[in-house]
């Protein structure tokens, strides 16, 4: 593919004053997860309680610590967060940014305690209350938060991608999640927005090649993710490639096919 792309811009800068022009790839519109080609297996949630009342929770990705005893405690930029436990299978959390409200989270168990829920909702100071939910199995642990949980809702929130190109940025956005993004393709790092994304999160977008662009997602300027955007020769479909920084060779990969 690449040699037959590099053939093409031989051909092109000989045939200038012909005028001609690659073609160009179309990645706007609404993509549809195909599962079944797919090839992703959600990722396992940690959480542990000391015997202090401190609480860890790790899902590979994001890491944090806090109590639930009602107390506002910073959390850095300017950023604070206090919990509150209602009983022993619900509490909640809220984030506060220069003393105003962001981020809610809900935390929640079934009653026999095998699922595992948490529903994050966003506020914006312009436009509307965003509300995303995470649903997850217990793998292990028998009562109350603390044990290890399979996350089963990133596939509902990856059913559907849209993408927008318009020249100088790239619009990247998860309906069911919530969740986008406005990247500049001049290498600058962009904030993505949601319900579930984290403070200090960004994603830089630049373009590999006419039909590919590269996705480095960094965390308080530590890249965490690095991420692929495939759009196939026909222009049907999209593989959507991710993997850890220190594990190049543990991919996941998304397939998508254009909504119609």
């Amino acid at each position: 593919m690449r040699n037959a792309w590099f053939g093409w811009v031989i051909f092109c800068a000989l045939s200038a004053i012909l005028g001609c022009r690659a073609p160009s790839p179309n990645w706007n519109g609404t993509w549809k997860l195909i599962p079944s080609k797919s090839s992703y297996q959600g990722p396992v949630i940690t959480i542990s309680i000391a015997a202090d009342g401190e609480y860890h929770y790790n899902d590979g990705i994001v890491s944090d610590i806090f109590r639930c005893d009602g107390k506002y405690r910073p959390i850095g930029n300017n950023r604070t967060q206090a919990c509150v436990r209602s009983s022993a299978t619900a509490l909640d959390k809220i984030r506060m940014e220069n003393g105003v409200k962001t981020n809610t989270y809900h935390w929640g168990l079934s009653a026999d305690g095998k699922v595992f829920t948490a529903t994050a909702t966003a506020f914006r100071p312009s436009g509307p209350v965003v509300t995303g939910q995470l649903v997850a199995s217990r793998i292990s642990g028998s009562n109350g938060f603390a044990g290890q949980w399979r996350d089963m809702s990133f596939l509902q929130w990856h059913a559907d991608l849209t993408l927008r190109l318009d020249g100088q940025y790239l619009h990247i956005a998860y309906p069911s999640a919530g969740q986008y993004v406005d990247a500049p393709l001049n290498g600058a790092d962009a904030k993505m927005y949601g319900p579930h994304a984290l403070a200090g999160t960004t994603y830089l977008v630049r373009r590999a090649r006419p039909r590919e662009f590269l996705i480095l997602g960094k965390r308080n300027g530590k890249a965490f993710n690095h991420e692929s955007l495939e759009l196939s020769d026909d222009g049907r479909v999209i593989t959507d490639s991710w993997w850890n920084p220190d594990k190049p060779a543990d991919r996941s990969t998304l397939f998508y096919d254009r909504k119609k």
